[in-house]
């Protein structure tokens, strides 16, 4: 597993499988097989059978000891789905990726046949986990078959990559399909792209409102063109995808990405990535259960909305003991001393699959709540039903909570408080209980515990 890539849709490869055979014309300059073909033969070197296809059951089980969640590009090198991977070493990989599923997988093939019958077979009744992306390439029209199979897989994330891309695809059917990456291809004799193709692709994301990717437009190198198209970059991420809990610009669909380098943005300490996984976990089950009911609605109200995104400080200056209590093992030694940005929590309740019937974020901060109005203005376009309010956030609940008397038969909701001190009176909380139909969501620090 490799820690670091240079791939700009995900943050780390793992390959249970190297190796591969050519199968259609996005194939011929393949960059894997032109790196692994270096080393054939080299005594002891990890691809010394060169792009044979070859099994690394050593492997299988990398992604449990990689303790930080991460979005991981299965078989970088390979193809799991390839027709000399026997289903029970492919099956091998999926119980890792079920039980390591603190990260979030990537898994893309050109087998996408192979991929729908081992996936169906797999999930009769259920899709696969919200945390395993499946997806096909695509590179031409000639290959626009993998688009049916990959639509009939029974996944929760379905993806494209179109790339390279090598010819125009046409007017695309993009339901059932919740992110596209395109680009051109790289390398040695590499065959060039054509502004209307991707202008066409990216054209209809937008109008069927799934997620664009726009990686390259390659060259020699795959940075030779950069990444810019009509005079933007396009990064966005499936918004049906657990994406926010795992750390640097993974944005919303159709979302201004978490831009990197605002040297304003808000400082968070390094156990806040571990506390908003933990609220979008929570969040995603409360209303997968609750949608289920018949209930009139369920809401989200955020008390301490702060930004839509934040800076995670660099180095771990926090007391020992604290760190010992909220973060567990060696979490995120690997990372010390470099800056990140991470979701705030109004996008991590945003990005959930199935979203509350509306939500409420509270925020006193008069530049904050310029940005979660623009957050606002972005999810309305996705069709959530999004409030900014700017006030104090005790004034708001009471004020919400007398006015809503009566209700709590037909209505449910989650309150999430993190306040940075003893903002919160134990009467508001008991006023929220005596409800019985609002769960609280609250973040305690340690350091603070016996005061509170």
């Amino acid at each position: 597993m490799a820690e670091q890539t240079s791939i700009e849709w995900t943050q780390s490869t793992w390959n249970p499988v190297t190796g591969c055979t050519k199968l259609s014309a996005g194939c011929d300059h393949c960059y894997a097989e032109r790196f692994a073909e270096r080393f054939r033969g080299v005594a002891g070197h990890p691809y010394e059978p060169g792009f044979d296809l070859t099994l690394r059951p050593e492997r299988v089980d990398q992604p449990r000891t990689w303790r930080r969640p991460r979005l991981i590009f299965v078989n970088s090198m390979s193809d799991l789905f390839h027709e000399g991977v026997p289903r029970k070493y492919i099956a091998r990989v999926f119980d890792t990726m079920e039980t390591a599923d603190w990260h979030t997988y990537q898994v893309l093939t050109k087998r996408s046949s192979r991929m729908r019958n081992f996936v169906n077979d797999r999930y009769p009744s259920r899709p696969a986990p919200q945390h395993i992306w499946l997806g096909t390439s695509i590179e031409n029209a000639r290959t626009l078959g993998r688009l049916r199979h990959v639509k009939r897989t029974n996944a929760s994330v379905r993806f494209l990559s179109l790339e390279p891309l090598l010819g125009p695809l046409g007017a695309l059917d993009l339901s059932g399909i919740h992110w596209v990456i395109a680009g051109g291809e790289s390398g040695p004799g590499a065959r060039p792209v054509r502004a209307e193709w991707l202008r066409s692709i990216r054209d209809t994301c937008r109008t069927q409102t799934v997620a664009f990717f726009f990686k390259q437009w390659g060259g020699r190198s795959p940075k030779s063109g950069g990444n810019e198209l009509d005079g933007r970059q396009w990064l966005e991420y499936p918004s049906t995808a657990d994406v926010g809990r795992l750390g640097p610009s993974l944005a919303v669909a159709g979302a201004p990405p978490v831009d990197d380098g605002d040297e304003k943005a808000m400082e968070v300490g390094p156990w806040a990535q571990e506390k908003l996984t933990c609220l979008g976990k929570y969040l995603s089950a409360y209303t997968t259960i609750l949608r289920k009911q018949r209930f009139k609605g369920y809401f989200y109200i955020d008390a301490f909305a702060g930004p839509s995104k934040l800076k995670l400080r660099e180095g771990h200056e926090e007391d020992a003991a604290q760190q010992y209590l909220l973060e567990p093992g060696d979490y995120a030694s690997d990372d010390a001393g470099k800056v990140e940005y991470i979701m705030g929590s109004p996008r991590v309740a945003l990005q959930i699959e199935h979203p509350f019937s509306s939500y409420v974020f509270v925020e006193r901060n008069k530049e904050r709540v310029k940005q979660l109005e623009q957050l606002a203005l972005v999810a309305a376009k996705n069709g959530r039903k999004v409030h900014v309010r700017q006030r104090d956030c005790n004034e708001y609940l009471i004020e919400f909570l007398r006015n809503s008397r009566g209700r709590w038969r037909n209505w449910r909701g989650v309150i999430f408080l993190d306040p940075f001190g003893m903002q919160v009176p134990w009467s508001t909380i008991a006023e929220i209980g005596r409800t019985k139909a609002i769960e609280i969501f609250i973040n305690f620090p340690v350091g603070m515990a016996i005061q509170r």
